[in-house]
C-alpha cells in the first residue's frame, strides 16, 4: 500500500509515521506523482524509541492486548527496524527485524524471532501480504514501497477529514512485485494538506475480497515532527468484521544515542532489547 511510500506508511515507523512540518508542494497541487513524492521525501526522525500498546479484535468480539518495543534507525540505503513483544507471557520475546530498502527493485529483508522455538525465520517475498502476528497488518505494511512500483491518481483534488483539507489518491499496483508483496488490488488515500500526513486509506485486498480500512488519529508533533500516536485498522468481509488492531504509541523519543547499528542484528534480535 503506497501512501507516503506504502499506503499505509506504516506504519512506517515501522509502526512510527513520521512526516515533516512543512509540505515539498503546495495545496492547490494536482499532479498526485508530485504529492506522493513529496510525502516519500519527508523528513524522518532517526534513532527513534517507541512503546506501544496492540489490542487485536476478531469476528466475535473478543480481545487480546500485547505490549511492545521498537527502535528505528536510518542508514544510506533506507531504514532499520527492530521490534520485540514484551507481554503476554505467550509471545513475550517474539522479535520482528526489517531492513527496508529505499530502492523498490530490491527485496526487503525481515526476520521473525520465535522464542518458542529458538528459531529465527525469514519472511519470503510470498509471506510479506501475511498478518503480521495476527494483526490486521501484514508484514509488506511494515516496510514502505518505491512510488514508481505504483500509479497514481488523483480522484479529489479537496476533501474535508476532521476539519483539514485532503487530497484523495488512489495507487494501483504498475508491476506484479508490488501486487504480490503488498497483496492490494488498489488503495485509496486521504492525505492532509497541512500536515503532508495520510488520514485514511481503504485498501482493496486480493486475497478473500476484502477491504481494510486504516486510520491514523491522535496527531501531535514529536520534536517538530508529526506523528499519529493511534493507529486503528480493520479487515471487512462484506459488512462483517473479519480482524481488526488498535496501536496506541504510550512512548516515543528521536536522537536517542543509545540506538545504533549493533542493535539490528538477528543475533540481537534473540536477545531482545
Amino acid at each position: 500500500m503506497p501512501s507516503p511510500r506504502n499506503p499505509l506508511e506504516l506504519i512506517a515507523l515501522a509502526l512510527v509515521l513520521a512526516l515533516p512540518a512543512q509540505a515539498q508542494v503546495g495545496p492547490e497541487e494536482t499532479d498526485p506523482v508530485k504529492i506522493m513524492t513529496a510525502v516519500q521525501n519527508r523528513t524522518e526522525g532517526d534513532k527513534v524509541r517507541a512503546r506501544m500498546v496492540m489490542t487485536i479484535g476478531d469476528q466475535a468480539g473478543r480481545e487480546r492486548t500485547r505490549a511492545l518495543q521498537s527502535r528505528t534507525m536510518l542508514f544510506p540505503e533506507g531504514k532499520r527496524q527492530i521490534l520485540v513483544f514484551d507481554d503476554p507471557v505467550d509471545v513475550k520475546g517474539t522479535g520482528f527485524l526489517s531492513m527496508d530498502y529505499d530502492d523498490g527493485d530490491r527485496d526487503d529483508d525481515q526476520w521473525l524471532w520465535l522464542p518458542s522455538l529458538h528459531k529465527t525465520t525469514r519472511i519470503s517475498a510470498g509471506e510479506k501480504s501475511g498478518s503480521f502476528m495476527g494483526t490486521a497488518f501484514s508484514y509488506a505494511d511494515m516496510t514502505e514501497q518505491d512510488p514508481k512500483h505504483w500509479e497514481y491518481t488523483l480522484l479529489q483534488a479537496s476533501v474535508p477529514v476532521d476539519g483539514e483539507d485532503c487530497w484523495l489518491i488512489e495507487a494501483k499496483p504498475k508491476t506484479k512485485k508490488a501486487e504480490d508483496e503488498t497483496g492490494y488490488l488498489k488503495t485509496q488515500t486521504l492525505v492532509s494538506k497541512a500536515k503532508m500526513l495520510p488520514l485514511k486509506v481503504k485498501a482493496w485486498v486480493k486475497k478473500g475480497k476484502k477491504i481494510k480500512l486504516i486510520a491514523f488519529e491522535d496527531i501531535k508533533q514529536v520534536d517538530g515532527i508529526w506523528v499519529a500516536h493511534t493507529l486503528k485498522a480493520k479487515v471487512m468481509k462484506g459488512d462483517d468484521l473479519d480482524l481488526s488492531t488498535v496501536i496506541k504509541f504510550t512512548e516515543m523519543s528521536f536522537n536517542n544515542a543509545d540506538v545504533t547499528e549493533a542493535l539490528f542484528t538477528e543475533a540481537q534480535l534473540a536477545k531482545g532489547l
